[in-house]
């Protein structure tokens, strides 16, 4: 994948299938569960969350628009900060923000296993 746009950190977009009040804290998100998706810009971050709390609620665009939370998310994303929302009854959503020198998003390449090579 190779260097993010935004130079400095992005975001990894879970959702765990646990209602808020019990979901997993933030942090160890990354190390238990894979991303649903890489998030580069504020305004990607805003769109997954919100897209992905409506499809939560069973609502279209049009019947929620998010309008006040879309402005805190896009800071909060500039900002770097982890952001979690959901439902009370499921699930949890997080956009988790990820510094490159911590993002797994690169595939490790294959290392060849040593030994005799056999002939056929």
């Amino acid at each position: 994948m190779g260097q993010h746009a935004s130079g400095v950190h992005h975001h990894h977009g879970y959702v765990e299938d646990a209602p808020l009040n019990t979901a997993m804290p933030a942090h160890e998100r990354p190390t238990r569960l894979d991303a649903a998706e890489v998030l580069q810009t504020p305004d990607e971050v805003a769109q997954w969350l919100a897209s992905t709390l409506r499809a939560a609620m069973g609502k279209s665009e049009e019947e929620v628009g998010f309008t006040d939370e879309w402005a805190q998310w896009v800071k909060f994303a500039q900002a770097g900060e982890t952001i979690t929302t959901g439902l009370r009854d499921g699930p949890t959503i997080s956009a988790v923000a990820v510094s490159e020198d911590e993002c797994r998003c690169d595939t490790t390449p294959l290392v060849p296993v040593g030994g005799k090579k056999r002939s056929r």
